[in-house]
């Protein structure tokens, strides 16, 4: 089964290059994006490009200007609070709701990311496996309104998560101890000890954002080995 995020379209491999070229600054805030430029790097057609556009605009990562097109957003504190404040409201609803149907091998897949966000992965990798951990302990449910409105807040989530990364290393243990923690809460089938810790984790997750992310300044370009440096 494929695990979701791993790229196997035209398309998703052109919205990894532009989504980790936006959060790593190579792309600051207010850059123009276009179209056939970028098309002409990729060495594919204008039509992928368009549609990561799109998936861009859903993630908040662009907006779209009727004179200048396509143009690299900042992020800002207010829309990390907004995220994280309904995501504390509807996913330990949805833990609870999906409790009995997460699988041994919904287990082992959240535990074999949890083994490699625990390893020397770059900030882009970790918040995918993130998305991936908790999509897991879920069921990797996306049907319905709660799940869909849930995986679509946790992929807003992700230019966050990268950038408190990049801010504070430390970030990263906090997070992965707190994985462990829920980890061994479905393994034991405690259901309210998942409830109560997934709020918890949201919740201080949010905190550490606030107080270490730069969330107005895009991050200064970094290549691969400043990013495996930064990992615990």
């Amino acid at each position: 089964m494929r695990k979701r995020g791993q790229p196997t379209t035209v398309r998703q491999h052109v919205l990894l290059d532009l989504r980790t070229k936006i959060l790593q600054g190579r792309y600051p805030a207010g850059t123009r994006l276009r179209q056939e430029e970028i098309a002409r790097q990729l060495d594919v057609s204008t039509t992928p490009v368009r549609e990561a556009f799109r998936d861009l605009l859903s993630e908040g990562l662009i907006s779209l200007d009727a004179r200048r097109g396509a143009v690299v957003r900042g992020l800002t504190l207010d829309d990390v609070q907004e995220i994280y404040q309904m995501r504390m409201r509807l996913e330990p609803l949805l833990a609870a709701r999906t409790f009995d149907r997460v699988t041994e091998d919904d287990l082992a897949h959240a535990e074999a990311c949890h083994r490699k966000m625990c390893g020397k992965v770059s900030a882009q990798s970790w918040a995918g496996l993130n998305e991936e951990f908790h999509a897991a302990l879920t069921g990797n449910t996306t049907s319905g309104r709660l799940g869909s409105l849930v995986y679509n807040l946790a992929h807003a989530a992700s230019p966050y998560v990268v950038l408190s990364l990049f801010a504070d290393p430390d970030i990263r243990d906090m997070n992965n101890r707190d994985h462990a923690e829920l980890l061994a809460l479905y393994q034991s089938r405690d259901r309210d000890g998942v409830v109560a810790t997934t709020e918890r984790h949201l919740a201080q997750t949010l905190r550490l954002i606030e107080q270490e992310a730069q969330l107005k300044t895009a991050p200064s370009p970094a290549d691969d080995s400043e990013l495996l440096s930064a990992a615990p």
